[in-house]
Order: structure tokens, then sequence, then C-alpha cells
């Protein structure tokens, strides 16, 4: 999207003035933004939503009695941790309406570093589910831990390049944060004034 025209052709489709390539017909929308469900239809041209009201398509989809909603988005998870590969992963929630996930890959990162970093970046960027990352803050875990690897804040700097990488993760090493531990300082993309 972008060009004039396909605002335009948007546009037209919104008002009425011209018919969408799709309508789905009398469905119960789930309103996140109100709180409420309201049946309506619902035109799409091109993949996007032009519009939700009533309206004429080319193709028709009967939704009375069914629900529509969009689509869950899990905040946080190990994707590592499902013991799947990626697609197997992605078959195994986007049936049940999970659409994009943001997944910390700590615990690959702590067996394969920045390797295993770059494979699951890899295995998830053609999915039909959006995955995005935050990086792990602490490679190994805690210093009681043998990993494979060792990544330092140095080693995170150029995946923040990449547009599905959202930040740093949670800190696994919540004792070293109590205690003061320096070594865990440099991690954090900034640091509070004074400290």
């Amino acid at each position: 999207m972008g060009a004039y025209g396909d605002f335009k052709k948007m546009m037209d489709i919104a008002a009425g003035r011209k018919k969408a390539s799709l309508v789905l017909k009398q469905g119960t929308i789930v309103n996140v933004f109100t709180e409420h469900t309201e049946v309506a239809d619902i035109a799409i041209e091109d993949g996007y939503i032009a519009g939700i009201g009533e309206y004429e398509g080319v193709e028709t989809v009967n939704m009375k009695g069914r629900y529509i909603c969009p689509g869950f988005i899990d905040g946080h998870i190990h994707l590592e941790s499902s013991m799947v590969s990626p697609p197997e992963f992605e078959k195994a929630v986007l049936p049940h309406g999970t659409t994009a996930v943001i997944t910390d890959p700590h615990e690959i990162a702590n067996v394969a570093g920045a390797q295993g970093i770059g494979y699951m970046l890899a295995a998830t960027a053609d999915l039909d589910l959006d995955v995005f990352f935050m990086m792990p803050s602490c490679v190994p875990s805690t210093s009681l831990d043998e990993s494979g690897a060792v990544l330092k804040s140095e080693d995170l700097k150029p995946y923040y390049d990449n547009p599905r990488v959202l930040g740093l993760a949670e800190v696994m090493n919540s004792y070293g944060v109590v205690s003061g531990d320096e070594e865990l300082w440099p991690n954090f993309p900034m640091r509070v004034k004074g400290v």
C-alpha cells in the first residue's frame, strides 16, 4: 500500500462505491477496542480490511453464527521449549488463533550461542506465523551454568538491525541482579543516570 490509486480503491470499497474482492457476511466480530461483539460484514481487498459494515463483494462467505477476531499474540515464549522446529510450532498454534509470537531464544543461545540465534531467525523468516525476538540478556543464564556458549552485549548488537528483533529479553540471573553483579550491567542497553 502506498500509491494514491491503492488508497482511492480502498476508500471506494469502504464507502460502498465499489465491490470488495471478498466480503465476510454477517459474522460476529470481536471488537478488542470496545470489548463488545457486533454482527457485521467485513470487506477485504488485497489482504487488507477495507471496511466493516454492510458490503457487497465479488466473492462472499457467509459467516453467520461464526466469530471473527484478531489474531492472538503470545507476548513471551521460548519457542525452542516447544521441542519442535519452528514450522511444526506454527502448525500447532495457527489453527488455534495465535498469529504472532515474541520469543526469547535464550535456551538455544545457551547451547549454541550466536549460531543458535541465527538458526532461529532463519527458520522463522518465511513462516505465516509472525515471529519476533527479544535477545537473551545473559548467556549463560547464571555463573553457575555450564553452557555451550557465552554471549556478551557486543555479541548481540548486530541483531538489533533486524526488524524482527524488538529488544532485550528477561534477565535469568535474578541473583546477579539483586547482588549487583557488575558483569550484568554492560548487557543493559542504557544505564540509569547515577547508577
